[in-house]
Formats: structure tokens, sequence, C-alpha cells
């Protein structure tokens, strides 16, 4: 699980992410966790609020309830107070623990909450919902139109401040980062297609050549945007925030290509540590598929088993010259019993609702050598994109979530009964 948050692209608001699990729990699992963390963790909660900069992610499960919990900080940061964003996240747990991958579901709850990507047309979702919520609830009269405006003026405008402080943060990156990649590219270039090994294939090449493209294209703008500084007003930032965040969106993912780039030609340089860490990654993956199997002693639980095993040889021996040979063999080998895994586990969908399952691709912070080859996907990614499907397929949440402690406690997040 440790692993798992390390996959988190989680903003610096949040240095503190917990997980909780109740075997039992109260009617209204709040209460359950505000008295938990006063008898055990009284540092993460005060008299009226949870802690600065923490999030909680959870589930009881007797009676069955998935949970976010966050400090105002967090909260106001992640949009975790009554939103359709805090619906989302707490429906992301549920899938998961219905499959009985309890780590899986809590994965995909604190993924979902800390995905800032998706804030920013979830906001303007329930800005735009509150708005009209109340106008066609106020009815017909000057005093209701004009309070349904007052409240729509009020939503659009924290949404506003919210998108102008992404932009100043996203500027700052674009600033440190932009200039400094951009003498680096033809390097990051000689060495993407110096690439000897299966795994540089024209797809991962394909995913290098999009992203390089974008990055000269967005040259003029990023120059034009140069001339900002943190002086600058909060109106113009709000002008070029659209431009600003894509530059930010290329810039990370030419960081991410260029990281993984370097882990490919060392691994087929033989650097020791480097195949060590991929290997050892793969072994988790495996690990991570055998726990959702409920029967030890399947076909399929022994494959996998070998294929543990298979890791744990070529990792007593990562300068063996056929390593990269064997390398390719394994990948194959799990691909196969993770096709097999998903027809057991995971056909339990409308594959017409389906999103695409795809590898994470070179310019993803997720990548790992051999993710995308001959269509490998790992299991993480295999359960990650099952509990999204099952999600957006699911109408258990209709309800919205709880947010009431019965000790009139105000801290910020709530519940949800599946």
């Amino acid at each position: 699980m440790e692993r798992d948050v390390e996959r988190l692209d989680v903003p610096a608001v949040v240095p503190q992410l917990h997980y909780i699990v109740f075997e039992e729990n109260d009617d209204n699992v709040n209460d359950t966790v505000e008295n938990y963390l006063r008898d055990n963790r009284p540092d993460l909660i005060g008299d009226d609020y949870f802690a600065d900069g923490v999030l909680i992610v959870g589930v009881g499960l007797d009676p069955r309830q998935a949970f976010i919990f966050a400090g105002e900080d967090v909260a106001e940061t992640l949009d975790l107070r009554e939103s359709s964003h805090l619906d989302e996240s707490l429906d992301a747990i549920k899938p998961g623990v219905k499959d009985n991958n309890i780590p899986a579901g809590l994965f995909a709850g604190a993924n979902k909450a800390t995905d800032i990507s998706t804030l920013a047309e979830d906001r303007y979702d329930d800005a735009y919902g509150d708005y009209t919520g109340m106008l066609f609830g106020s009815g017909m009269g000057g005093a209701g139109v004009a309070f349904a405006g007052s409240m729509g003026v009020s939503a659009y405008r924290r949404s506003k401040s919210r998108k102008v402080a992404q932009a100043r943060a996203e500027m700052a990156l674009v600033g440190k980062e932009y200039g400094e990649l951009a003498t680096r590219l033809d390097e990051i270039d000689i060495r993407a297609h110096s690439l000897t090994s299966p795994f540089a294939n024209n797809t991962m090449r394909s995913q290098w050549e999009s992203v390089r493209r974008r990055f000269f294209d967005i040259h003029n703008q990023v120059d034009s945007l140069g001339n900002l500084t943190s002086q600058d007003s909060d109106k113009e930032f709000y002008e070029n925030a659209d431009k600003i965040h894509e530059a930010a969106l290329t810039t990370r993912k030419v960081s991410y290509a260029e990281e993984n780039i370097d882990k490919l030609y060392r691994l087929e340089h033989g650097d020791d540590v480097v195949r060590r860490t991929e290997l050892q990654a793969l072994r988790d993956d495996v690990v991570e598929a055998q726990v959702a199997l409920d029967d030890a002693s399947s076909g399929l639980y022994r494959e996998l088993q070998t294929l543990r095993e298979r890791c744990d040889l070529m990792m007593n021996n990562t300068q063996a010259p056929q390593f990269l040979g064997d390398f390719v063999l394994l990948l194959g080998d799990y691909r196969a019993a993770l096709e097999q895994l998903r027809r057991q586990k995971f056909d339990d969908l409308d594959e017409s609702q389906n999103t695409e399952l795809v590898a994470p691709s070179i310019t993803s912070p997720d990548y790992r050598v051999g993710y995308g080859y001959n269509n490998f996907v790992p299991f993480w990614a295999l359960s990650s994109w099952h509990a999204s499907n099952a999600t957006a397929q699911s109408t258990s949440s209709s309800g919205g979530a709880n947010t009431s402690f019965s000790s009139g406690f105000s801290g910020a997040g709530g519940s949800s009964s599946f």
C-alpha cells in the first residue's frame, strides 16, 4: 500500500495521507472516525476541524460505508466539502471493497480525491448546478432571481480564485523547468533513439515524438508567458490560465519522459540498481494479482507464483547475458496470466460502457519498463481501470455524501453507504 501511494501525484497541501479500516463501526461511520481519532490520534483532529494538511481515506465494513475527511486547507484545495468531487471520490472506493480488495479501493479513493486535473470541471459543474438549482427553486419573483444570481456569482468567484491559484503554481513550474528541459531536449532525443531493446517499440517512440513536437509547438506560447511574474495581477493570470495549464502539462510530460527514457537506457546498459528496481516493481504487481484471487490452490494462482519466483531468480543474476530476453519472456507470460485473471475477476461490467484499458505511457510518472510492450498492462492499472468503470456504472450513491457528526463536529469531508 505504501508503494501504491508513491504513484499518487499529491498536491503539496497534503503532507499526510492516512488510511483507516474499521471491521465494525457505528451506523454513522463519521462518529466512529471522530471517536477513534480522539482516542488514538488526537494530533489529527481539533476541537472543530481536522488538522491542517491531513487527508483521511477509509472504509467501515459493518455496516459498509466509504469515507473521506480532510483538514480545512486540504478540503479547500481539493474541494472536499459537499461537492460532486467528494461524491465521486467516495464512489471510487466502493468497487475495490466490493471485490474484496480493500487496498485497491483505498488507493482509488485517494487517487480520485487528489486528482487536481479534474477539479476545474467539477467545480464548474457544481457552480452551474448551484446557480440553476437556486434559480428554478426560488420562483419567478424579482427577489428570488436576484438571490439566485448572487449565489451563482459567489460560486463563480470561488472557482475563479482557485483557477488563479492553480495558474500561479503552474507558472512557477513552467518558469523553472521549461527552459532547463529545452537545453536538454536534443540530448534526450538522441538517447531515446539510441534505445535498442524490445521495450523501445514503435508505440513508445511515437509517444516520445508526440510530446517532443508539442514541446516545440508551445515555445512561442511559453515565451509570451515569460513576462508574467508573481507580482502580476490575478486578472492576468486568470486570462492566461488555460495557456499556462497547457504549458505546465507538456512540461511535466517531457520531464517524466526524460526520466523514463533514462531508466530504459540504464536498464539496457546493465545498471544493476535499475534492473533490480524494475524487477521488484514487477514482482510487487504479481503479488497484488495473487492477493486478488480467492483460491490460492487454483492454476492461475500457481502460475502467478511461478512468475514471482522467476522474478526472484532474475534479481539474483541481473548481469546475465540473456537478462533482457528473459525479461521480455517474463512480461509476455505475465500478460497472458493477467488476461486470464481479467476474464475471471473483471467481467462483471457492461463492456459497451467501459473506457479503453491502456498502459501508462512513457510520458507518465506511473510508467515502468515493459508497460505497453505487446499490449502489456500491469495488474494495478487493470484494477484501477475496473474500479473506475464500476464507479461510472454504479448508481449506489445517488443520495450524496453524509457530512454530519452526532457531536456537532464540523470537519470537512463525508461518508457514503454501499
